[in-house]
């Protein structure tokens, strides 16, 4: 009895040890792609809980994001495809004093304009021109809303789902 004792507390220390070592790999990869993409891991953790509610990935939308950085800067100048997209979707990209206007904020309007559009190949396209090829891949977070995924990470936050950057780094 005691041989079996000893040996359900090996595995159990094992597996305890297994999952210590997948959540310092997931930790790591949370800030590997914060530093990529220059957003948040507070804000990457709420979109991976929010955008896996809805069956997209946390690397789509923060891949998403970065395309959606160089068509605000592209869309300042006041033309091409990104200035008539955001134009199309009524979604400034620029405050009054001509500084950038916030990414998420950007982010989250536009997804709420492009779930206004009824036509899918016009949602698909207007989407494109601001996210690039993975723009159908935002399909379900489109359609789903912005206030869906908006109030789905705020509800990671207020459940205790966010670790800090220093619980991270541990």
């Amino acid at each position: 009895a005691i041989i079996g004792g000893v040996k359900a507390l090996g595995d159990g220390l094992k597996k305890l040890g297994s999952a210590l070592m997948d959540a310092a790999a997931a930790a790591d990869d949370m800030e590997t792609l914060a530093l990529k993409t220059g957003i948040t891991t507070d804000e990457l953790q709420k979109l991976q809980y929010a955008a896996g509610t809805v069956d997209v990935s946390v690397e789509t939308v923060a891949g998403a994001m970065g395309k959606l950085t160089k068509s605000m800067d592209s869309a300042s100048s006041g033309s091409g495809a990104a200035a008539d997209a955001f134009k199309k979707l009524g979604v400034a990209v620029q405050n009054d004093d001509g500084t950038f206007r916030d990414r998420n904020e950007v982010f989250q309007e536009a997804i709420a304009a492009l779930g206004d559009i009824a036509d899918e190949t016009e949602r698909d396209a207007t989407a494109m021109a601001l996210f690039g090829k993975s723009a159908t891949e935002l399909n379900p977070l489109i359609l789903g809303g912005a206030d869906a995924l908006q109030q789905l990470g705020e509800h990671a936050e207020q459940a205790g789902l966010i670790l800090s950057g220093d619980a991270l780094n541990s």
